[in-house]
């Protein structure tokens, strides 16, 4: 007992003493002994004076005591002191992270732990055997310790986790009130364990009729649990757990779960439909863009608006063409619904802040006013929404240079070489200096260029969108400086190309062809348009060649090289097939212009096509060069006829469809015929384009009229400003000569 004394004495002056730096080895066989005689009260006493060694300012004296500790607990284990273990938890914690470099010790510290663990759950004790699991398998709990370290406790943990245990912990969650919170909290520290579990048959059973106590599981678990909540979209037909199950993967899921989410838009429930698109528009997926487009046309009415709105959450232009065709496609009814889509769609546009919306707004804008003052109150919104979309985009787009720093950068600005400057820029654009900040920003992607920083120089380029889209020759010139560092090879420059058509255009124009085009690059032998083809894009060529042909009885006849200034689109002015095909020579390099893209710009520049037109039909000489060489593509040989005919639209049954058209006929073939024809507007020319049609011709004979059928191969103006067309057609079967005869007379 004297001894017992006069040792705890000695111990509990240790830390005034500097002059001693070392725990008395006999420490453990102390605490020992003084357990076995009960004696508790110097027990506690000896074990504080431990703790205190492990929070002292002398390094070998903490090293001393957390091999102590170790003993300590192996001790307390062995005598199933377990209250006073739970007493140590805090003491436990400073052991492990002043160890965490000695995975001998780490491991020992984690082995008595799991001990402790195992028999706090074995009696029910869910808190503490919680609060001594979080200290080593908690966020960040062995970040420091060694990779094996960091397995042996993982795998310690799902050694815990076995099924009966977690469907007890389950159920105890669920139905027991004094024990559910404590048994909930431990169930999801087993983590992805716990998740997948939660997600088996037995366990949905058991939690049905409690989604909310469900997902709160789902919830605490974390990160970790996504792949299982994306396999519970599947297994769960409860509308409710469905659509919060999405909710939850919307606000903390990652790209791997976007296929998972997204599947669900084709379920029956609207409810659920809603939460799909919000999710859809929180995670970041290259596939977003493309979601949302086939949503646009795939939803059901009620939910069309909410696809629009979430669309101006994705900064992208090519938004802007499906946007405006939805405009053409809602009619302009008097229900609030009507105009409100209408007015939605304006405000994306807004958000959107690309140039190509202007002559849609515009349009808008038009049309309202003529409208006179149908509509009220959702007319003018829809007005004004149109006009404060034009106002954003022609400064630079203000919704997009408000969150530029936070969102549209997307790299921090503290490692962000540019971002002060930047920001500096829009700032300027935004107080209507669009000159000076149009000059800044090309000397700061000229500086990144040169710094071979071509993330923020392409980056960079693209806030010309923004800030001045009509900047054409900073935004030419930044784009070619760009490609000439990144691939070292010096390239004609693009206003030198098309320096013929910049002539002919005004800066306005050719900005607005510019910001419409597509630019494709094509490898040698790359096909870019097959004969036959309706393909009604016209082609750029900037760099590169196209080698243009034609098949004729099974062979390839070359008919010309097309390289950097030429143009290429038969089907672009005139509705027709590509009577040749083209394909890349070399390397190439081509911008092109839809059909559809362009035909926005009609109103804006009315002016626009036919400046275009003209300066294709001086650029592009195929149609001559054929005649010249004497190229005969057809299989059969024209006849000149004169004659009145009719003609009618067919569906593929062979039905008649809508009235009947007159026109007459100029030259006929075993294979086909063309025919000159009146049309009063000219928008229904790509209507009849492609379309089976049932012509009636007049012959002598017992049979008065000789009826074929076909297809239109092309439809184009007699004259550039006039009503009248002439039709190629082609036979579904080629004519016998000796009927051929008969209409020939």
């Amino acid at each position: 007992m004297k001894t017992l004394q006069s040792h705890i004495q000695k111990t509990s002056s240790v830390s005034q003493q500097t002059e001693q730096s070392r725990i008395d080895r006999m420490f453990s066989q102390t605490l020992l002994e003084l357990i076995v005689e009960k004696k508790d009260q110097q027990a506690d006493i000896l074990l504080d004076q431990l703790v205190s060694w492990l929070y002292g300012n002398k390094a070998q004296i903490r090293t001393e005591a957390v091999t102590n500790l170790i003993d300590c607990l192996e001790l307390l284990i062995a005598h199933r002191e377990w209250q006073r273990i739970e007493k140590l938890l805090p003491a436990v914690s400073q052991a492990l992270t002043l160890a965490v470099e000695d995975d001998e010790l780490v491991w020992q510290i984690i082995t008595a732990l799991s001990i402790f663990v195992a028999y706090q759950i074995e009696i029910g004790r869910y808190a503490p055997a919680r609060k001594a699991l979080l200290i080593f398998s908690g966020p960040n709990a062995l970040d420091v310790a060694s990779a094996d370290i960091r397995e042996q406790a993982e795998q310690l943990v799902n050694d815990l986790a076995t099924k009966p245990l977690m469907e007890l912990l389950l159920i105890e969650y669920l139905y027991d009130r004094n024990k559910g919170e404590d048994a909930g909290r431990l169930l999801v520290l087993f983590g992805e364990a716990a998740a997948e579990f939660l997600i088996e048959p037995q366990s949905l059973q058991q939690s049905r009729g409690k989604p909310d106590a469900l997902l709160k599981l789902f919830e605490n678990i974390g990160q970790v649990a996504e792949k299982s909540l994306g396999a519970l979209l599947h297994r769960t037909t409860d509308w409710y757990l469905l659509r919060n199950s999405i909710k939850m993967l919307g606000e903390k899921g990652s790209s791997s779960c976007f296929a998972d989410v997204t599947a669900l838009l084709s379920h029956d429930d609207l409810r659920v439909k809603g939460e799909v698109l919000r999710a859809a528009s929180k995670i970041e997926s290259k596939d977003k863009k493309a979601f949302f487009l086939k949503a646009l046309h795939s939803v059901p009415k009620q939910l069309k608006e909410p696809v629009v709105a979430l669309l101006g959450e994705i900064p992208d232009s090519s938004l802007v063409a499906p946007l405006a065709d939805l405009l053409d496609e809602v009619p302009y009814t008097r229900n609030k619904a009507g105009y409100q889509l209408r007015t939605t769609i304006c405000k994306t546009l807004g958000k959107i802040g690309s140039v190509k919306a202007i002559p849609t707004l515009k349009k808008i804008i038009a049309d309202s006013s003529e409208g006179g003052k149908e509509g009220g109150l959702a007319r003018e919104k829809l007005v004004l929404a149109a006009e404060q979309a034009i106002q954003s985009i022609n400064h630079g787009g203000k919704y997009k240079a408000h969150r530029a720093v936070a969102e549209t950068l997307k790299v921090p600005l503290k490692n962000n070489p540019v971002a002060a400057r930047e920001t500096n820029i829009v700032q300027i654009a935004m107080a209507g200096d669009q000159a000076r900040a149009t000059s800044q920003l090309f000397d700061l992607i000229v500086e990144r260029v040169h710094h071979r920083d071509f993330y923020n120089a392409e980056r960079l380029r693209e806030r010309f969108n923004e800030i001045n889209p009509n900047a054409l020759t900073e935004i030419i010139q930044a784009t070619e400086l760009i490609e000439q560092e990144k691939n070292g090879v010096q390239v004609r420059g693009y206003l030198e190309i098309w320096s013929n058509l910049l002539r002919e255009l005004t800066a306005e124009e050719f900005s607005a062809i510019y910001h419409e085009l597509e630019n494709r690059e094509l490898q040698p032998d790359e096909v870019l348009v097959n004969q036959g083809d309706k393909n009604d894009e016209l082609f750029f060529i900037n760099h590169g060649m196209i080698k243009s042909f034609y098949q004729k009885n099974g062979r390839s006849v070359y008919v010309k090289s097309l390289s950097g200034g030429d143009l290429a689109g038969e089907n672009f002015f005139n509705a027709s097939v590509w009577t040749i095909s083209m394909t890349a020579q070399t390397e190439s390099k081509i911008s092109i212009l839809k059909r559809s893209s362009f035909a926005r710009w009609q109103e804006a520049f009315p002016g626009l096509e036919a400046k275009l037109r003209a300066f294709y039909n001086r650029s592009n000489d195929v149609q001559g060069l054929l005649l010249r060489k004497g190229l005969n593509r057809r299989a059969f040989e024209r006849y000149q006829l004169s004659r009145k005919i009719e003609f009618q639209i067919i569906n593929n049954l062979g039905n008649s469809m809508g009235q009947r058209f007159k026109g007459r006929l100029s030259d006929i073939s075993r294979g086909g015929l063309a025919m000159n024809f009146h049309l009063s507007q000219k928008k229904h020319i790509r209507v009849l384009f492609g379309r089976k049609l049932h012509i009636s011709i007049p012959v002598a004979g017992k049979t008065p009229e000789l009826h074929v059928y076909g297809l239109v191969l092309s439809i184009s103006p007699v004259e550039e400003e006039g009503n009248e067309y002439k039709l190629h057609f082609v036979f579904d079967t080629p004519m016998e000569q000796e009927t051929l005869q008969q209409v020939l007379g």
